[in-house]
């Protein structure tokens, strides 16, 4: 996914002007993966301190470059049925921004249920070719209210790919997120410094650890500072075992597998098994995954809450299976 990623890229940018953020233990395969791009380009984070700070440090290091510079931000982990239709969405997104240097760009993708694991966003006032005001941008709602947003027609969901030039982005760090900016102040001095990861070794680890969507992208849609253009390319955000099955071929009774599956009177289940026979009986809309250690079963309009689990589990000191 990420090579399709970085693949999808080769549209609107070349290897020099793609960067990668990613954790220390992965740096070397990415850059196995991805032997076009200059290993200079490939930064390692230290430690996790979710999306806020490691935007930031591209940002700073893009800026660097080029003052100039107009940033995307792309998730590693999203499936694009339909990239043509990304790419025109985001040529016309990145020339409002060009004639509006002020602004967040965000694409918005069309619901296609009341998920409660994707921030939404209601349009606003039209700017020009198909692109809006954020009128309102609400992170992760509850299903009640998400469900209320997706029959209203008026929303779209975050997809996490942002657009932005370098130096308005670190202009909304610094107003937004002053903590985390001034911390990271001497990464933006040392710009392609060779000491630049013994900078990032030593800054990171006292980094709050915030999204970029509660740290910045909320209250700067408030103060009508992010546009959004809305597109509908065959999106999924691999993050969920519901876009596992969305993703998956169905037999006649809309059941999906990976692993061997029985079906007997069942529909709409996803079965994930990695060595034993999942047989289910009379059952619908149910996700079953056998792993070596560890079985799941849960409702699939609920996949969202799956991280309650994990918090469960580490009350009950079961850490070893997370």
């Amino acid at each position: 996914m990420l090579q399709a990623t970085v693949d999808r890229l080769a549209q609107l940018s070349s290897p020099e002007k793609i960067f990668i953020v990613t954790g220390s233990d992965f740096y070397d395969e990415v850059g196995r993966q991805l032997p076009q791009l200059p290993n200079k380009n490939i930064i390692s984070e230290p430690i996790g301190r979710n999306t806020a700070p490691c935007i930031a440090l591209a940002a700073m290091l893009i800026e660097a470059k080029d003052p100039n510079a107009m940033m995307a931000v792309f998730p590693a982990d999203h499936h694009i049925g339909k990239p043509d239709k990304l790419i025109n969405t985001i040529v016309k997104l990145v020339h409002t921004i060009d004639k509006n240097p002020d602004k967040l760009g965000v694409i918005g993708i069309e619901p296609s249920l009341p998920e409660t694991g994707y921030g939404y966003i209601k349009l606003g006032e039209l700017m020009d070719d198909n692109t809006y005001i954020v009128e309102e941008f609400t992170e992760k709602p509850d299903y009640k209210v998400a469900k209320k947003y997706f029959e209203s027609n008026q929303f779209f969901w975050n997809s996490g790919m942002f657009f932005w030039k370098a130096k308005t982005i670190l202009e909304k760090f610094e107003t937004y997120m002053p903590e985390l900016f001034n911390c990271m102040k001497p990464l933006r001095a040392n710009g392609e410094n060779k000491d630049i990861y013994k900078t990032i070794t030593n800054i990171y680890p006292g980094l709050p650890s915030e999204s970029i969507d509660y740290g910045v992208i909320e209250p700067s849609s408030v103060n009508k500072e992010v546009i959004v253009a809305p597109c509908n390319p065959q999106w999924n955000d691999v993050g969920s075992w519901r876009s596992m099955y969305d993703l998956l071929d169905s037999d006649c009774n809309g059941n999906r597998s990976v692993g061997k599956h029985i079906s007997i009177n069942s529909s709409g289940v996803l079965a994930y098994s990695s060595k034993r026979v999942i047989a289910t009986v009379g059952i619908e809309n149910v996700v079953v995954v056998e792993t070596e250690d560890a079985i799941l079963v849960l409702n699939k309009d609920k996949a969202q809450d799956v991280r309650s689990i994990s918090d469960q589990l580490k009350k009950e000191g079961l850490d070893q299976l997370l």
